[in-house]
């Protein structure tokens, strides 16, 4: 099917066009009206949904692709927490979560650790832990360690915690976020198969609230850490080990009370045959499992890829077909490491290597009403160039303008005065087919976000 220029316009018009906000928000609020972790009745639920829809609006297949894999849950009737213990053996155990529907936390443990002395970390990175030892002469063997969100993957540290320390506490370091409970916000971490149960924790993790980890780090002792480690907190940011003052002789103890086990998981695969190339695959995917609700990651982007689904399927009512094959994907267990993405790639990967074009990705979609980010590889940088030339701005004070110009004008790279700053070569490996595609193709992918003005949205494509 060679379409004219003219009709090409024409096509992309009408999509844009057709793809409805209100479509979008509605998604949003149904599919975020209850948690829906991974390997849960919930989401299988939610999986059957949108596979119910896709198969109604028209696409060519919709499949679930099914695995078994190994997830970690928290023991509900045992909560896991972190306690201050006095000498007396007193531990101020935390109030109970909100909702029994949410994860307090995932690490593969069962263990109480009371610990020989609390040090901060910094980002719990193999620099810091250097930087502990060289200049402070500071040793975290057989201490539990403190570390901050952030800078690295959170996943990371976890890997790295083991050799320097027996248990790490990961805490949430955005002071306009605080959460009362450390039983709401997961910590994930890699899982793998069974048998062979490479890469799993070698220690217990627990993620905590701001405000607790305030609790904990306002009365440690020791030296003060370095200006660059001190966050947003109103403490001293002391490195420890162990308390100060009235609380040197408090201890800090882990409960962690989770389980390993094999769950089913479901990713839903939709197609569209191509009319010219059908075999030749452009993929747009994302993840639909959530820690808990998932307002923003992930359905902020699911919801957006569905509605491209519906519209696409309206396009293929009036006649049009694309020249390659489309594949829509909504992956699940993505917040346990990419779990389904990968599964489905190593069942396919040989017919991806010889047949995928490229990927979209499309994750936490909408974080805020700033600015665009993309990430891409370099091949696709006009064409993100382009595509925003076509469109017009959503923001303020730029109406009548394209997003380009806004991107341009908030975001430029000063450096190249013709360039968004935002428009990096880089490609945002968001599942592991995009590996696949370095590793052997050198082919295309995307990341796309939304930018607020004192942090960042994700708005992946």
């Amino acid at each position: 099917m060679n379409l004219s220029p003219m009709k090409r316009i024409n096509i992309q018009n009408k999509l844009l066009n057709e793809m409805q906000v209100k479509n979008i928000r509605s998604y949003l609020r149904n599919w975020t009206r209850f948690p829906h972790l991974a390997g849960t009745v919930k989401n299988l639920q939610l999986a059957q949904e949108i596979q119910t829809q896709w198969k109604n609006w028209g696409l060519d297949s919709v499949e679930l692709a099914q695995y078994d894999v190994l997830l970690s849950y928290p023991n509900k009737s045992n909560p896991n927490y972190i306690s201050i213990t006095n000498e007396n053996g007193y531990s101020n155990k935390p109030a109970p979560g909100p909702s029994n529907e949410l994860m307090s936390q995932l690490t593969e443990y069962c263990i109480n650790i009371l610990s020989r002395g609390t040090v901060y970390v910094n980002y719990g990175c193999y620099e810091d832990f250097t930087w502990l030892e060289r200049e402070m002469g500071l040793n975290c063997t057989g201490k539990i360690v403190i570390a901050r969100y952030g800078k690295i993957f959170r996943g990371n540290k976890i890997q790295i915690v083991p050799n320097m320390a027996p248990a790490l506490v990961l805490h949430n370091t955005n002071y306009q976020m605080k959460i009362r409970s450390s039983h709401i916000r997961s910590c994930d971490q890699y899982a793998f198969r069974l048998n062979v149960a490479i890469g799993l924790p070698e220690i217990p993790v627990h993620p905590i609230g701001y405000q607790d980890a305030e609790q904990l780090l306002r009365h440690l002792g020791g030296t003060p850490a370095p200006s660059e480690w001190k966050g947003h907190m109103n403490v001293s940011y002391n490195i420890g080990p162990g308390f100060k003052d009235n609380y040197s002789s408090h201890k800090v103890q882990m409960h962690v009370h989770t389980r390993n086990e094999v769950r089913r998981i479901y990713n839903v695969i939709g197609k569209i045959r191509g009319a010219m190339e059908p075999d030749r695959y452009v993929i747009l995917g994302g993840h639909r499992d959530a820690w808990v609700f998932g307002g923003i990651d992930p359905t902020s982007g699911a919801a957006a890829l569905h509605e491209i689904v519906r519209s696409f399927t309206k396009l293929m009512r009036e006649g049009w077909r694309p020249r390659r094959t489309i594949i829509f994907a909504s992956w699940d267990a993505e917040e346990y490491g990419l779990l389904g993405s990968t599964e489905w790639v190593e069942d396919n990967a040989k017919l991806l290597q010889e047949r995928a074009v490229a990927y979209i990705n499309a994750d936490s979609a909408i974080e805020g009403n700033y600015t665009l980010r993309v990430e891409c590889s370099p091949l696709l940088n006009q064409l993100v160039y382009n595509l925003t030339k076509k469109m017009l701005s959503p923001d303020d004070g730029f109406e009548g303008k394209t997003l380009y110009q806004s991107w341009y004008e908030k975001d430029p790279w000063i450096g190249y005065k013709e360039t968004i700053r935002s428009a990096r070569n880089k490609c945002f490996s968001s599942t592991y087919f995009i590996t696949h595609f370095i590793n052997y193709k050198r082919e295309s992918c995307c990341h796309w976000e939304y930018l607020v003005q004192n942090g960042h949205i994700s708005v992946q494509i």
